[in-house]
Parts: C-alpha cells; sequence; structure tokens
C-alpha cells in the first residue's frame, strides 16, 4: 500500500488535516521535475543547473510549512492532554486521601514537575514508583463503593447512601477519565511517528528524484531537532502512560500493572473500532483501490416484471450463449454424424466447450473443469488396446491421470521461478539498470523497453512483465509534455513486446506449455531457444517499425527523462541463491534431451526450483497462493479434453478426412493456413485456448501427411499463436496497457490504436513467424 494511503488510514479522523500532507509535496516534487527535464531538454542544461538550489529552496520551504503546521498543531495538543494528566492525577491523589489510603509517590509542585517548553509547554514528568494500596486498607475493593447498591437497613442515613452514590460515581468517572488520557497519549503518540515517517519518506524521493541529499540534510538538522520529534517528546508520553496504568492497577486491578495495561487496551481496540472504524476505512479503500469508480457506475439492464430481479445486460448475453450451446450440444449428441458414436460424442462435446470459451459464458477455468465432469458420464474413452469403452471407475482415473503431468509441473516450476525472481527485486534492479543505459532520444527508448520486455517475459510470464514495465517507465511518463505521442508509443510498444516475448521460452505463456506436451520427442529448451530467439528479435524490431510510423513519437518530443541508476548494490544472499538456483533449473532444461536417461521428464526437474525456493524460505505460502492457478486450471481442462478427443478417435478421423484434403498441399502452405486460423482465433478469444483446441488437430494432421512433419506444425503453429496481439482483447499486456492513464485521468491508449497499429503489426509479426519458423525447424530436422 502506498505511504499516503497508510498515513489516512492510520491517521486519527479528526486530526487528517493536521498531519504532513504528503500528496502535495508529492506532486509538487513530480511537477519541479518535469519541468527541469522539459528545460535540460531544451538544450538548456545552465539554466537548470542554475535553477537546482533554487528547486531544493522551493522544496524545503513547502517542507517547512508542513512542518510548521504539525508543531503548531502538536504543541496544543500536547499542553491540553498532559494537562488532563495532570488533573487525573489530582483527582488520583484526592480519592487516595479521603479513602484513607495513601498515595503513590505524590507529584513535586506544578513548578518542578513541568517546564516550559520554548511553547510554553507543560511536561510531564517521571514519578518514581508504582503505586500501591496501603496495609491500613486491607479491602482494596473498599474505594469501588458498591455498597449503596445493597437494600438500604431503616436506620441507614440518607446522606450516607448519597456519599456513597457520589463515591461510585467517581469511580465509574475515574476509569473512563483515565481511558480517555490513555487512548489520546497513544494517538499523540501514534501523530509523532506517522509525521516523522513521512518526512523521511518525502526527503527520500526528493532525493531520488533530483539527487539531492535532503533527506540526510534536512531531517536530521530540522526535522529531528524541531519540538515533535525530539526524543525526549516519546520519552515524555510513554512516562505518562506508564503511570496512568499504574494510577488504573492501584484502584481497578489490585496492583496488578499487566492486567491494568490489559484493559487500557481493550478501551483502546474498542475506541479505534466503533470511533475511528480504522479496519472499515481500510477494507473501503482497499475496495475502492480494486474497483476504483466502478462500484457506483450504471450498469445496463432492465427489471424482470414478475419476480422484480434486475437483470444486467450481462447476465442476458451469458444465458443466451449458454442456450445456444446446449442446444448445440444436444444436437450434436443426438446424431452419429462421424460413423462412430464415442468421436461423434466427443465432437460435440469439443464444439460445446469451444462454444463456451469462444463466448465466456462462464470463466474460461470453470468451463475446464466441466470438461471431466462431462467426460465420464458421456462413455467415450476407449481402452488402451482398442477393444470396447472403459468403465467410468477406469476411465475416471485416466482422465485424471492425464490432467497432471510433467507439463503441468514445468508450468509451476516457471511460477515458482518468476515469483522468487519478483520477490526479491532481482527482475526490477536488473531493469533499472538496463533502462539506465538507455539515453533520451525516444525511439532508443522505446525500442530498449521493448526488447527488456521481451528478455523478462521468458522468466516472469508476459503477465507480470507488463505490470513490471509499467511501473519502472513512470519517471518518463511522469515528465513528458501535454499530448506527446512518446507515452502512448512507450506504453503500446511495451504491451506488443510483451505478447511477443510469450514465444520466447517454454515457460513464458500457456500456449508453449500446451506445445511442448504434443512434440514428440520433446524439443528441450535449446531448440526451442533456436527457434523462438531469432523470431523475437525481428518480430520486436517490425513491430517498433510500426510504431514509429504510427506514432511518431520524435516530431513533438525529440528527448525525453533519463532513468536514473540508482546505483550498485551489493546482493543479498538471498539474491545469489534465487540467481542460483534458477541459473542450474534453467541449464538442466535446455540438457534434459541429453539428460533423458537420468531426469526422464522437464517435469521432475522443475521440482528442483520448487523444492529449493520453498524450502529455505525464499518463498512462503502467500507467493504459493498467489500462483496462477487459473491458468493451471485452464492447461489441466485443455489435457483432459485432449485425452478424450484422442481417446474416443475423433482426432484420428478429423486428421485423417483433414490430411487427405491437403496431402497435395506443401507443408508450407499447411502451416501458413494453420497459423492463420490459430491468429485469427487468438485475437478474438485467448491464447492459450486457440492452442488447447487447435493444435492437437494440426499435431494429428501433420502424423498423416505423405511425409509427417508433426512437430513442425505444431511448433510453428504454437509460436504463431502468441503473436496475436491485434486489439485490447487479445491478451493480458493489452489489457493492461489500454488501462493505463495519465495525471489527469486521460487513458494513453484507444481502440483505434489497436485497430490501426496492433493490427498490421500483429499480420507482420505472424508471416515473419511462420515463414522464419518454417525455415528455422525445417534446419534442425523438423
Amino acid at each position: 500500500m502506498k505511504f499516503a494511503h497508510t498515513l489516512i488510514l492510520n491517521a486519527v479522523p479528526d486530526w487528517v488535516d493536521q498531519y504532513v500532507d504528503y500528496d502535495h509535496l508529492k506532486k509538487l516534487a513530480y511537477r519541479i521535475e518535469r519541468i527541469n527535464v522539459q528545460q535540460m531538454l531544451d538544450r538548456r542544461p545552465s539554466m537548470a543547473q542554475l535553477h537546482e538550489n533554487d528547486d531544493d529552496q522551493r522544496f524545503i520551504a513547502e517542507c517547512n510549512k508542513q512542518l510548521d503546521k504539525v508543531c503548531k498543531f502538536y504543541s496544543s495538543k500536547e499542553v491540553e492532554v498532559f494537562n488532563d494528566a495532570k488533573t487525573l492525577r489530582s483527582q488520583f491523589d484526592e480519592h487516595h486521601t479521603t479513602s484513607e489510603t495513601p498515595t503513590v509517590s505524590r507529584v513535586p509542585s506544578s513548578n518542578s514537575n513541568y517546564e516550559n517548553a520554548n511553547n510554553g509547554l507543560a511536561r510531564w514528568k517521571t514519578v518514581a514508583g508504582p503505586p500501591s494500596l496501603s496495609s491500613r486498607d486491607n479491602n482494596p475493593n473498599r474505594f469501588r463503593g458498591l455498597q449503596f447498591l445493597r437494600r438500604p437497613n431503616s436506620n441507614l442515613a440518607l446522606n450516607r447512601r448519597v456519599t456513597e452514590v457520589q463515591e461510585f460515581n467517581r469511580y465509574y468517572n475515574f476509569r473512563a477519565r483515565c481511558s480517555s488520557i490513555y487512548i489520546l497519549l497513544s494517538e499523540l503518540k501514534s501523530y509523532i511517528n506517522l509525521n516523522h515517517e513521512a518526512f523521511q519518506k518525502i526527503t527520500k524521493k526528493w532525493d531520488k528524484i533530483t539527487g539531492s541529499n535532503l533527506r540526510t540534510t534536512y531531517c536530521k538538522e530540522i526535522v529531528d531537532v524541531a519540538h515533535p520529534f525530539q526524543q525526549s517528546r516519546l520519552q515524555e508520553i510513554d512516562t505518562a502512560m506508564k503511570l496512568i496504568e499504574q494510577m488504573y492497577a492501584a484502584v481497578f486491578t489490585e496492583g496488578d500493572i499487566t492486567s491494568a495495561i490489559g484493559e487500557l487496551k481493550l478501551h483502546m481496540r474498542d475506541h479505534i473500532h466503533y470511533e475511528r472504524n480504522t479496519v472499515w476505512k481500510d477494507m473501503v479503500g482497499k475496495e475502492r483501490e480494486t474497483f476504483d469508480a466502478h462500484a457506483v457506475q450504471y450498469k445496463p439492464g432492465f427489471n424482470i416484471p414478475i419476480i422484480k430481479v434486475f437483470c444486467s445486460r450481462m447476465t442476458v448475453r451469458r444465458i443466451c450463449t449458454l442456450l445456444l450451446s446446449v442446444v448445440m450440444y444436444a444436437c450434436l449428441m443426438s446424431f452419429d454424424t462421424l460413423e462412430s458414436e464415442a468421436a461423434s460424442k466427443c465432437l460435440a462435446l469439443l464444439i460445446f466447450v469451444a462454444m463456451l470459451w469462444a463466448f465466456e459464458t462462464l470463466p474460461l477455468f470453470a468451463t475446464a473443469y466441466l470438461i471431466p465432469l462431462l467426460i465420464v458420464p458421456m462413455d467415450i474413452i476407449h481402452q488402451e488396446d482398442g477393444n470396447g469403452l472403459m468403465s467410468a471407475k477406469d476411465a475416471a482415473k485416466a482422465v485424471f491421470a492425464s490432467m497432471f503431468n510433467g507439463t503441468i509441473a514445468v508450468l509451476l516450476g516457471g511460477f515458482a521461478i518468476a515469483a522468487a525472481l519478483s520477490r526479491h527485486g532481482i527482475t526490477k534492479a536488473f531493469a533499472a539498470v538496463v533502462l539506465s543505459k538507455a539515453g533520451t532520444k525516444p525511439h532508443w527508448v522505446i525500442l530498449v523497453n521493448m526488447y527488456l520486455a521481451a528478455f523478462l517475459c521468458m522468466w516472469i510470464s508476459n503477465v507480470a512483465t507488463p505490470v513490471l514495465c509499467f511501473s519502472l517507465v513512470q519517471p518518463i511518463l511522469r515528465t513528458l509534455p501535454p499530448n506527446s505521442k512518446v507515452g502512448p508509443c512507450l506504453i503500446m510498444g511495451i504491451a506488443l513486446a510483451s505478447c511477443i516475448g510469450g514465444l520466447s521460452s517454454p515457460i513464458s505463456s500457456p500456449q508453449n506449455i500446451i506445445a511442448i506436451q504434443l512434440l514428440d520427442p520433446n524439443p528441450g529448451w535449446g531448440i526451442w531457444f533456436a527457434a523462438s530467439i531469432p523470431l523475437t528479435i525481428i518480430c520486436i524490431l517490425t513491430t517498433w517499425g510500426m510504431l514509429l510510423l504510427y506514432f511518431r513519437p520524435t516530431r513533438s518530443t525529440p528527448r525525453i527523462n533519463a532513468i536514473k541508476n540508482q546505483g550498485y548494490a551489493r546482493p543479498s544472499y538471498s539474491q545469489v541463491w534465487v540467481v542460483l538456483v534458477c541459473l542450474v533449473t534453467i541449464g538442466l532444461w535446455c540438457g534434459e534431451t541429453a539428460m533423458q536417461d537420468f531426469w526422464g521428464d522437464n517435469g521432475v526437474i522443475a521440482l528442483i526450483p520448487f523444492v529449493l525456493l520453498f524450502g529455505t524460505n525464499m518463498l512462503n505460502k502467500t507467493d504459493l497462493n498467489n500462483f496462477l492457478w487459473s491458468v493451471v486450471t485452464l492447461a489441466q481442462g485443455g489435457m483432459a479434453l485432449g485425452f478424450a478427443v484422442d481417446s474416443s478417435g475423433l482426432l484420428d478421423i478429423i486428421g485423417h478426412r483433414i490430411a487427405n484434403g491437403v496431402q497435395e498441399m506443401p507443408v508450407l502452405a499447411i502451416l501458413f493456413i494453420f497459423g492463420i486460423l490459430v491468429l485469427v482465433f487468438a485475437t478474438f478469444v485467448s491464447h492459450t485456448v486457440a492452442a488447447l483446441i487447435i493444435l492437437p488437430i494440426v499435431k494429428q494432421v501433420g502424423q498423416h501427411l505423405p511425409a509427417p512433419h508433426p512437430n513442425l506444425l505444431v511448433m510453428g503453429t504454437g509460436l504463431t499463436a502468441s503473436v496475436a496481439m491485434g486489439l485490447p482483447v487479445s491478451g493480458f499486456p493489452n489489457m493492461n496497457a489500454i488501462m493505463q492513464e495519465d495525471s489527469t485521468g486521460k487513458p494513453y491508449l484507444h481502440m483505434k490504436d489497436f485497430v490501426l497499429c496492433g493490427l498490421p503489426s500483429s499480420i507482420i509479426a505472424a508471416l515473419i513467424t511462420i515463414l522464419l519458423g518454417y525455415g528455422i525447424l525445417g534446419g534442425v530436422g523438423y
């Protein structure tokens, strides 16, 4: 959570305007940074240098205003709180005197116990020794005065009962005042700590932006010596709180300090829960952060008149598509379309699931688990020898066995590597170093960011990469002049490069995992890199050229702000360990073909990072929960579907029929047809879903050609699926990119940008992937 949100959520609601205005100082820092960058880029470095000290002075002046506000408020509040505490001590001494109990070490005279600070504040002084009850008062409950609750005797004088009632009221008044002042002292202590942290963080941010050293000079020489932030202030508050604990213990807990502290803290928790509602505000803040302002957005729909239930258009669309899919499924189940009952039923299941995925009637992962739910009752799984169908019990075992294999293990191993690299800051540190070398010319900075995004996709997936890259380029985006084309070009470049980076390694995207499962023999990482890296390099170059032609970023902004390198920091032992584990795992993956007799499968190697990173506490249970389990579920459902299509004989029938129609065509033409098919499907639906449905058919067709080339067709088609990036819905990087907004809330990209630039870039990248991929894969023997 950002510190600005933390400050607001933990502030005392009634004092919220008296805290450091952190957002104002941060915006001022960014505004000064943008002005300085523009002056520097306008070839006025000398003027920028002349104003460097002036900028520090302007920022310090604003910080001084905030510091004065904090000091004045604290001074007034301190006088009020400590005066209440002094009155409370007087009340305590008075009660003990009238109750014939000895007092705690009495507070010295006002002149000796309080001293005037620069603002004339009376400060609490230490009182030695805890309060204790007198040996003459053997009944500690005497002070509580609860005798009046009993039925009075006829001889009891009325004035004595009145006295006991007054004593009882004083008793509860004293408890309430103890709790109230204890809470105020605690809030005052929190006020000091939060504001001190605010000055530390804002000066650190200023130093990071401008290269100054205010955190050392200003904080130590100005902030730390200011009245609220002197160490003696916290000590005085702690002393006052301890004294209240001692008085409370003497009166209410028979001298037990621990019980007194527990009761006072219980009162404090009740105060926070019922009056400040910090927990509630935190929940609301997180909800607003997640859903932004869309929580109150109008949802189009209508009310059903009879049952009086509101039905949104999205619900109506899902109901209609579900009914259409069910009707199609029922019709296909009623006819033997392929002269094989099991194959015909499986075709009905395949089309039914494909329609649900295409329309997104249900979440993709929910549809994936619908597949094994239907396979067993449909009775479509043949026995291994082909003689008859399996029983329900054997079919269930076979289906579940197909849903977890070495491919899923590789996926989990890749998630573990990505989580470790991100959690320990390795990817961010590497990216910051690379971007600091990119210079200030927009076209080169965009190209470097695109290649960096593609490289990171190889290890942390093309889901996490754009999120990281968009955060890294914020120093560039916030210093751009209004209406600059550099921002849209840079954001779209990162998104498209992340899509292209999805083909760069076997663990960079789920469709690669699906393709590897179908390849026989397993190509290993070496062959995959041999094909994917040249394709990645060339496709990013052509996409970069399209971006420059469309946006022309250098026309309005010839130079931009350079990302500063924060300096070399010695890597920690945990970072060294994570890098070592990742490198060893990748090395074993690359050499798996040569060591197949030892390891057996890449999935076994994938368990190495999982065990070593979790076993050494580099990752924890929270990281495991944050894995993309929806992707795992989708892959498992796709594998179950592939198993059913194969076992039912449907795949063999489709493969034969398509192969008979294209057997006279060259392999390149067949690859081109399937490549365009998967490109269109992946552009409008999903890369993973397109691979799940099309790649098994591609493999079967390749096996039934006169000159079989199943591996070439499967891998070529799988690589083409990753370059489907023409629309915002074509992948998570594009979805993330179109949601990016500038400081005024204006989106950087629009639908027309993807249609006019993304679609042509996608088509060009697909042609390069098909043609060059065919040459490379043919050269390695596929």
